[in-house]
């Protein structure tokens, strides 16, 4: 059985995969369209032995008096640092040290694009994934169908905006990438230590340095991170006591402080300050403000703001610009607020996570007949990685769809946990399980196919500006339009 479910969940995990190259090349798999190169700056730069990106400010910015004026954004490095004469990245630095060391092994010394780096993460993030799925399964949902387990793995694969980040690789999108994988990696190896009860301190540790990396490529992670250690406490000291309990917290936590203090000390080597990352000295002229006074407006744009449908492929859209339009009608959003850049919420853009519930109910059941928390904990982990993942996004002065990264995996896990335990109930009715695994089916395959819809174009027209000639076939040979083909949504 086991050696069955390996098979069945690596070969829909290579589905996704091969989907992940069709999207990143927009359809040249041996030529890969580039956004930018900051991490293969800053990865020259670690291999040089500085702190610093190898490229270095022009001399005519380093001599104005302000280099920092909008009026001076000719000569700029966009949304690089500029501090003591240098170039930083205000990112995390892991994306970088691990494209660093892959060029020292592979003996590659031309540039590598953000485009791979940012392929490469979200591939760790499908393994984590895959590997939750065949563990949780087998030691904590009983054994759910097969079929249920592969859609799970193609549903935390394609789920919105896994596919649109890949549509426009860069920096920004590996910062969101790479703390997604690795705060699901931990939590993979968190799964591990509950599956082996006798001897979990190597699984715990392991989770402890995957969240130490996840916080290294994005600091926004933190809240999750510190919910997942108390809920990593709290279950071992039920299931074996408080000083067996503290034990195991501290396998994860150590790692995770060494971590957060490495990367303290990357600031301070950088900027001469432990909490500065770099965004004072940030080259943009875009302000933005992270306040309370958002959070409305974010939790509208990020979870109930829903894409345009047309006739015209790839058929959902996440639009620019949208102004009023993408707010209450009437909300006046708070000063400093703006909306440009394409959301696509997910209660109308990822449909499996409508299960959810589903889980929370089972859990609250569980804790109050006093059941075995296993369930319960796996369901609270899950939530923790999709909703505390995005909760200081929601103190940000902006939506944007790339952002629903930092919890897109842990709420689609959340919403697979829930179609679990919804199948469960009725794995004695046989009317009512064929009804769920329909409904299961048709919730995972609108989320998968509007996942891929919104990554076609992702944030830069991605495969009508890099493959026009496959772009047009594919709109004129798959819309379903009368008459006239129409433009996309605006």
């Amino acid at each position: 059985m086991r050696r069955r479910q390996a098979l069945t969940l690596l070969l829909a995990a290579l589905f996704v995969e091969a989907l992940y190259v069709f999207i990143v090349s927009a359809g040249h798999p041996t030529h890969w369209p580039s956004y930018e190169g900051f991490l293969n700056d800053l990865a020259d730069g670690f291999r040089a032995g500085h702190l610093h990106l190898a490229i270095e400010p022009p001399p005519a910015l380093l001599a104005r008096a302000n280099p920092f004026s909008p009026e001076n954004r000719g000569l700029w490095y966009w949304d690089a640092s500029l501090y003591h004469g240098h170039y930083y990245l205000y990112w995390g630095p892991v994306p970088a040290l691990l494209l660093a060391a892959g060029k020292i092994l592979l003996r590659i010394h031309g540039p590598v694009g953000d485009e791979v780096v940012v392929f490469a993460l979200m591939t760790v993030q499908l393994a984590a994934s895959t590997w939750i799925v065949g563990r949780a399964a087998r030691t904590t949902f009983a054994d759910p169908p097969l079929a249920l387990q592969a859609l799970a793995v193609v549903v935390l694969g394609l789920v919105n905006p896994n596919a649109y980040n890949l549509a426009r690789g860069d920096v920004y999108e590996a910062a969101i990438v790479g703390g997604q994988a690795f705060l699901l990696l931990g939590v993979a190896c968190a799964f591990e230590a509950v599956a082996h009860p006798q001897a979990p301190r190597r699984w715990l540790v392991a989770a402890g340095c995957a969240w130490a990396l996840a916080f290294g490529c994005r600091g926004t992670v933190a809240p999750a991170i510190a919910v997942l250690l108390l809920l990593v406490a709290l279950f071992w000291a039920r299931r074996s006591g408080l000083p067996r309990g503290a034990m195991l917290l501290a396998c994860a936590a150590v790692p995770v402080a060494l971590g957060l203090g490495g990367l303290l000390l990357y600031n301070r080597l950088r900027f001469d300050a432990w909490l500065e990352f770099g965004r004072r000295f940030q080259l943009t002229w875009i302000d933005a403000p992270i306040s309370p006074r958002f959070i409305f407006a974010n939790l509208y744009s990020f979870f109930l703001r829903a894409p345009l449908l047309s006739c015209r492929f790839p058929y959902v859209f996440a639009v620019t610009d949208m102004g009023a339009r993408a707010l209450p009608s009437g909300y006046v959003p708070p000063a400093g607020y703006f909306v440009y850049e394409p959301v696509a919420g997910v209660l109308s853009a990822m449909p499996w996570s409508w299960a959810i519930p589903i889980g929370w109910f089972a859990a609250i059941r569980d804790w109050r007949r006093g059941r075995p928390l296993q369930v319960a904990w796996a369901i609270a982990v899950a939530t923790t990685a999709g909703l505390v993942g995005l909760s200081v996004t929601m103190l940000v002065a902006s939506a944007t769809n790339r952002y629903l990264g930092d919890g897109a995996g842990g709420l689609a896990l959340a919403g697979t946990f829930g179609v679990w335990v919804a199948y469960a109930a009725c794995r004695r009715m046989p009317a009512a399980r064929r009804a769920v695994m329909a409904a299961a089916v048709a919730l995972g395959c609108l989320t998968s196919a509007a996942g891929l819809a919104l990554g076609f174009y992702g944030q830069y027209a991605h495969f009508p500006a890099h493959n026009p000639e496959l772009s047009d076939k594919l709109i004129r040979g798959l819309s379903v339009c009368r008459g006239p083909l129409p433009p996309p949504p605006k």
